[in-house]
Parts: structure tokens; sequence; C-alpha cells
């Protein structure tokens, strides 16, 4: 992290530098997020974070305010990094942004079968998923996403002191060790784990376009969906590939 400075953006010039690194990120797919809108939900209170390396954009985030099951939050819409770090560094700039606000939750969406994704959120910074939504952005075409549906689960973290979740980062020999990487879900494992296997790498089936992609997301939404939009809760993973679900706190 050595050189590399965070700073809020403040101007049309880091508007413009927020967008274009989004854009170069996601490739040849359709803006993720225009300049002016940027311009626009600064100038009334959103969130738009830079991270620059001896002048050069190494990471850009941008939010804005909402509100989810009757709390003010933080909606982190998108964040991107270049290097190894920076993604945890502006998530830290996003707590501490919501903190200085008077915002105690922060919440975005993430790829349920990206097991780095689900480690991050889960695990790195404690986060928990609570809600499914099936394809939730519709049919996508940038370069990280075409071919696949945009399966969404909607990550919690609240970032009030005395609120934090204790991630669970398991690692131990189960019956889902060894597993082959086909689309198989181990969901609700009695006795062991409320667990849930995802592939090594969907990012790399993606851009094979292997077809075990769409095996894979429906196998996973037929078993998650219905029990995280049933109250139960992701809260951690077990050898960084498969998901630890928590039952409701009263059936637990």
């Amino acid at each position: 992290m050595t050189n590399v400075e965070i700073v809020s953006c403040s101007n049309a010039i880091d508007a413009h530098d927020a967008a274009d690194f989004l854009n170069s990120v996601w490739g040849d797919g359709p803006e993720v997020v225009p300049m002016d809108l940027i311009l626009a939900m600064t100038h009334v209170g959103g969130y738009c974070s830079l991270a620059r390396r001896d002048g050069t954009v190494v990471g850009a985030s941008v939010g804005f305010l909402g509100k989810f099951r009757g709390h003010h939050t933080l909606h982190s819409h998108v964040t991107a990094s270049r290097e190894p770090g920076i993604g945890y560094e502006l998530k830290q700039h996003q707590r501490t942004w919501a903190q200085q606000n008077d915002i105690s939750m922060i919440t975005w969406t993430f790829d349920p079968l990206v097991r780095r994704n689900g480690y991050f959120n889960l695990v790195k910074l404690g986060a928990i998923g609570v809600e499914y939504s099936p394809n939730f952005y519709g049919e996508m075409v940038d370069a990280i996403n075409t071919g696949d549906e945009s399966d969404r689960v909607m990550a919690i973290w609240n970032v009030a002191d005395k609120q934090n979740h204790v991630p669970q980062d398991a690692q131990r020999h189960t019956a889902i060790d060894n597993i082959e990487d086909s689309p198989v879900v181990h969901g609700l494992i009695s006795g062991i784990d409320n667990v849930i296997h995802i592939p090594a790498d969907v990012e790399s089936m993606r851009a094979a376009h292997d077809p075990r992609v769409a095996q894979w997301r429906s196998s996973v939404r037929d078993v998650l969906m219905p029990a995280v939009n049933s109250g139960w809760t992701l809260t951690g993973m077990i050898n960084r590939e498969a998901y630890i679900l928590t039952p409701p706190k009263e059936t637990q």
C-alpha cells in the first residue's frame, strides 16, 4: 500500500477518473457508472472514492444512500481495484465515511458463484448474506459477466462498533472435501454444517463458455434462494469453497 492514497471524489476530474477506471475494469460492456451521475450523486451526499498510486488510479468505488429493511444504508454499487489489498482499503474507507455520516450499515450485492468475492465479503470483512435475487441485473453483456445470469446475494455490513459480526472461517475435513468440480450442491447437511459448495473458478469457466456455468447457477439457486429468502443467512465459508448457512435465530 506504499504511495497509495484513497480520497473522496470532490470534483469533475475525480468523477471522470472514477468512471474511466470502472469502464476499463469491466471491458467492452456498457458504461458502468456515467461521470455525470457520479458527480450529481456526490454533490447531494452520495459516495465515491479513488485509490491513486503516484497519481495513477488503481481503484474506485461508487455508492449511494438508501434504505434497506428499515435502516438507512450506504449502498456500495460498484467497487473495483487492480492491485491486491486495494479493495480492502476501499471498503475501510467506506466504513469510515459511513461512520462519519452517522450511517451504521453498508450494503452491496455479489455473485454467489465467485469464491473469492464470497470469502472477501463474508470472512475478511465480516458481512453477512441476507437476500437472494435471481438474475438481479438481467442479461449482462460486459466481458466479465457475459453468457451468465446475474444472480446476486445482498450483503449487509454493520459498521457500528457494537454490531460487528464475527465471521466463520472454517478449515476442516468434512464430507465436502475432495468434491469434483461439478454442479453438485451439498446443502443443509445434517450433522456437519449447513453448507453449499460452489465452483472453484466460475470466472474462467465463463470465459471458456463452459456449459457447466448454467448448471452451477441453477443448482446453487435452487438450494440457496429458498434458504436465504426464508431467513437463513450466509455467515462464512468452509475451506474457502463452501458457504456456511446459519438458520434464523428462532430455529437454532
